[in-house]
């Protein structure tokens, strides 16, 4: 799979996803600020290549997010984990954001999302993909 990317009005970066380690997982950068809708277009994108060829894992990486996705997390942890779940992802790894903002709305997310996925934390890329490869 090529690398999917979403970009705003504006011509910004905002969302990079790709297959990884032939298909154990997939790797997701969110980019800058976020808002609602570039959530859910982002997503939704992870939904659209689950749906061409499911996998058991996704590595989340906010280490490029700026600021907090409190609403996001609300429809992450709700709806979306639900058909991620369906599709057949079983673990997330997930990449903490450097700011405070942006780790409060991740525990938003986990708190409704920990009962479909097995989630684990980490500061790098590096230690979430050696985790999912385990």
């Amino acid at each position: 799979m090529d690398k999917k990317e979403l970009k705003k009005a504006n011509g910004d970066l905002f969302f990079e996803a790709e297959r990884k380690a032939a298909n154990s997982f997939i790797y997701v950068n969110w980019i800058g600020i976020q808002s609602l809708e570039t959530i859910m277009l982002g997503a939704n994108q992870i939904l659209s290549i689950l749906r061409q060829n499911p996998c058991p894992a996704i590595l989340n990486s906010n280490k490029e997010l700026i600021g907090p996705w409190d609403d996001g997390a609300l429809f992450m942890g709700g709806k979306w984990v639900l058909e991620a779940n369906m599709l057949g992802v079983v673990h997330f790894a997930h990449v903490l954001a450097p700011g405070i903002y942006g780790q409060r709305s991740f525990q938003k997310f986990y708190d409704l999302a920990q009962d479909y996925l097995q989630i684990e934390t980490f500061k790098n890329d590096v230690e979430a993909e050696a985790w999912l490869l385990s």
